[in-house]
């Protein structure tokens, strides 16, 4: 068992753990992920985080120009409290708690915890918002208005994630959780597409629609063409939602990364899941994880912001033996394969990617029986097409494809096998609204997705799906 090692920024694919200060040290991450409460578009600083907030675990956030800012739910839940019938600012200190009248929305959402949007203004929640407790809202839908009604030192945003004692456990006044000493009731709210997913004091954001809840149930999730920046938020929907990853392809289309990706229910066996990580970080965990008795399940590699990047999932399940390496040119690899071949390795994955005007490889192998099989790296469509066509006369399916681009042309690598049986389709050379139909057609008719790979051709991509 061998990663190669190569040059080389980390991106955890899982809930990270999180160093907080002594003061929040107390209060956990928010199992939910939320978006930024204001309408598409607006800049919003943050002038209090969870740690610089009194009482800590809450935000202070404000739109920075123009106005008034529209507040919108952080996600998808059911209203259980609206109070916007006053419209005074107030000074707090030394006021008692019966005084402290604050208009606020709080709304409970499906993972059992609820959020708070305070010091809205007068009737724009009833009112404008047409809110009722009890009422749906999903995530985006208008709440109110920004404003300084209430303990407000000025017009902004009062946001909390919390988890009450039952589903009275908020005062009347004020809309304050109960039994919450130590703010111990208190979530920090995990935000979509931010840096770090946590908001930081003073720093600035741009409000923006994001991945949402995915729904449990489905026997797999597929998404294409994700933006690199919405990636974390849909991995950590879709494990909240019961999921684990199967697939995932990286690719750039105009120096901006995106992903293709399939998760499936969660069936019980541990697994890590990483993107983003330079050669060195992935050696790193590929060492740690193989350690501790993970074994790799995908490994991909593609073109990153300055370098080659990977991905991988590891998988703590039994299974053959196995090999693995990255970064090898051309003839290194095909060494590395022909030597492995000869010890009865079968390729599982090869990755390919072009960087400098040379070809690099990341593969993984396993001891297993494939049956007649085959294996090309460097076939344009044409190319292609011509193998899918003889080894389909042979008897073989592909059964693993990965696309990329080399000296400005596309190209294929993929991986042929005898054993492979059952009712099956592949297309390459898709649009975006093409590979849509043909998943929509290939999942309707039963079958699922083994593989969605692309590349990039001028300022969009092309797909390349196998479904079985």
């Amino acid at each position: 068992m061998s990663a190669y090692k190569s040059s080389s920024v980390l991106a955890c694919a899982g809930v990270c753990a999180l160093a907080l200060s002594s003061q929040a040290a107390a209060i956990d991450r928010s199992q939910g992920v939320y978006r930024i409460p204001y309408t598409n578009g607006t800049e919003v600083e943050v002038s209090n985080d969870h740690i610089d907030h009194d009482p800590p675990g809450r935000i202070d956030m404000h739109g920075e120009s123009g106005g008034p800012y529209k507040i919108v739910a952080a996600a998808d839940g059911v209203v259980r409290f609206v109070v916007d019938g006053f419209n005074k600012r107030l000074d707090c200190d030394g006021l008692a708690a019966s005084e402290k009248k604050n208009n606020y929305v709080w709304i409970e959402h499906p993972n059992g915890e609820w959020t708070k949007y305070t010091h809205m203004r007068k009737g724009s929640s009833s009112n404008k918002a047409k809110l009722f407790v009890g009422k749906s809202v999903k995530t985006g839908d208008y709440l109110g208005d920004e404003g300084e009604v209430g303990c407000a030192s000025g017009e902004h945003l009062h946001f909390e994630v919390g988890v009450p004692k039952n589903s009275t456990a908020i005062t009347t006044v004020g809309g304050y959780l109960t039994d919450n000493t130590g703010s111990k009731r208190n979530r920090i709210p995990r935000i979509c597409g931010i840096s770090g997913g946590i908001f930081v004091s003073d720093e600035s954001y741009t409000a923006r629609k994001v991945p949402g809840r995915i729904e449990p149930g489905s026997s797999e999730v597929a998404r294409h063409g994700v933006p690199a920046r919405d990636y974390q938020c849909l991995f950590d929907q879709a494990v909240i939602g019961g999921y684990m990853p199967d697939w995932i392809d990286g690719f750039d289309v105009d120096g901006k990364i995106y992903y293709n990706v399939v998760f499936r229910p969660n069936t019980g066996v541990a697994w890590q899941a990483f993107h983003g990580l330079t050669a060195t970080q992935y050696q790193q965990r590929f060492d740690e994880y193989t350690d501790k008795g993970y074994r790799p399940y995908l490994v991909e590699s593609y073109r990153g912001d300055d370098g080659v990047r990977y991905a991988a999932i590891f998988r703590k399940q039994s299974g053959p033996s196995y090999s693995a390496y990255h970064g090898l040119t051309a003839a290194e690899h095909q060494n590395r394969m022909d030597t492995l071949s000869e010890s009865g390795f079968r390729p599982r994955n090869v990755s390919v990617v072009s960087v400098g005007g040379q070809r690099r490889y990341t593969a993984l192998y396993e001891k297993t029986d494939i049956g007649s099989w085959q294996s090309k790296s460097q076939m344009t469509a044409s190319q292609y097409q011509q193998l899918f066509d003889t080894n389909a006369q042979a008897g073989r399916q592909v059964v693993y494809l990965n696309a990329y681009r080399h000296d400005g042309q596309a190209y294929y690598s993929a991986i042929w096998s005898s054993k492979a049986s059952g009712a099956w389709r592949a297309r390459h050379g898709l649009t975006s609204a093409q590979y849509q139909n043909e998943w929509e057609s290939a999942t309707g008719a039963g079958l699922s997705t083994r593989n969605v790979t692309a590349y990039g051709q001028g300022d969009s991509a092309r797909y390349a799906g196998i479904w079985r």
